[in-house]
């Protein structure tokens, strides 16, 4: 089996689950306990939040753990909106389904929801987002690597035109962090997600710019700075803040090693197949458009003959509308209906690379015969 699949999600790493397993066995406390084991494990939780302070390069008092990217994204938008009564947001068409589900429950409460325009590429028109943030404008929304076609934003732009126009900032970083360079400078907060790392699910982080006071969703909470109620889940917490220890550890290699892969893997392609985004894309995510038939038809000849891939981000296969990121690239509803996703990780080499292009050429020309 050949797993093409890892922005959908990662196995978790033999250092995260073994580190899940110590903490475990040893951490069990109540991290909000008063006795020794509740404060040992206090110790470990503020150990996690300062090594993870220290990859990022931001206050460990602006962190906070939730159980995901999902959880990460609808709380910054929630807390955000909380520190203004302005009710304009402004959205990338490209966001993850968790964003729209947030704004479509806000529109519900009055808030206007404008998107910009992208390219053909998925790459931000500055200019049309910059007409779009007015001083009525509350908060700005932008995904850094998109997870369908791994086009990737510039980050340093968009949050100079935060700053620029003073206007709070919210950035999903769940595909990009280890993945791709980001330095935050300007942003008020970003979402992080444990299982796209190698580390356990249902757990994440989010980030919210500590040098401002910001009003909490629900009065008397203590876990996670008055963020979320609920007892947090230490071993889970210890294992992604493991994962994200290695990710970067590896990042510079294991993006070039990447990034050969992918570019090998491209030049073996039938000429027909369209790639739908630029060169300087995410090496890890490559979407496709085959030129003779349907994603879904891919998807199940390919996992009969032991290669799993994806038609579209995970968080969405139930929806049966076309994918909102692809229409706003220009793509046409017949188009996306043909997309497939590879997205890489660990478990790849070049060995896999022929297995790949035969399973890909004997797909193809079974739909040149049916066609």
């Amino acid at each position: 089996m050949i797993y093409l699949d890892h922005a959908a999600t990662t196995k978790i790493s033999d250092v995260a689950l073994e580190t899940y397993m110590e903490t475990a066995r040893r951490f069990f406390g109540n991290t909000e306990s008063l006795h020794d084991t509740g404060t040992d494990a206090a110790c470990l939780l503020d150990m996690c939040r300062k090594k993870w302070a220290e990859l990022l390069a931001v206050p460990k008092e602006g962190l906070i753990f939730t159980s995901g990217g999902t959880e990460s994204n609808q709380l910054a938008i929630e807390t955000a909106l909380l520190h203004t009564t302005k009710k304009k947001i402004v959205v990338s068409p490209l966001e993850h389904a968790s964003i729209w589900q947030k704004l479509a429950q806000l529109k519900k409460r009055g808030y206007t929801v404008c998107v910009f325009p992208v390219s053909r590429a998925g790459e931000i028109d500055f200019a049309a987002l910059e007409e779009l943030l007015t001083d009525e404008t509350a908060l700005l929304i932008v995904q850094h690597v998109n997870s369908e076609t791994g086009a990737v934003q510039d980050a340093e732009r968009v949050q100079r035109l935060a700053e620029k126009k003073k206007i709070l900032l919210h950035m999903d970083l769940v595909q990009s962090f280890g993945k791709a360079d980001f330095r935050p400078n300007g942003v008020t907060s970003f979402s992080i997600s444990s299982h796209k790392i190698y580390g356990p699910k249902g757990t994440g982080l989010l980030y919210m710019d500590p040098s401002r006071i910001w009003q909490k969703e629900m009065p008397d909470v203590h876990h996670e700075n008055g963020y979320r109620a609920g007892t947090i889940d230490l071993p889970a917490i210890s294992a992604f803040t493991a994962a994200a220890c290695a990710i970067m550890e590896k990042y510079p290699a294991e993006f070039a090693r990447i990034d050969a892969f992918k570019k090998e893997l491209v030049q073996k392609l039938a000429p027909q197949i369209k790639i739908l985004s630029k060169e300087n894309a995410s090496p890890y995510i490559l979407g496709m458009i085959l030129p003779h038939a349907l994603g879904e038809e891919a998807l199940l000849y390919f996992s009969k003959n032991g290669l799993q891939i994806s038609t579209s981000s995970a968080c969405t296969l139930r929806d049966t509308m076309p994918s909102r990121a692809l229409l706003a690239m220009g793509y046409t509803k017949e188009e996306i209906e043909r997309v497939i996703r590879f997205s890489f990780g660990a478990s790849n080499h070049m060995q896999q690379i022929e297995p790949i292009r035969q399973i890909l050429t004997s797909f193809l020309a079974k739909g040149s015969e049916r066609g």
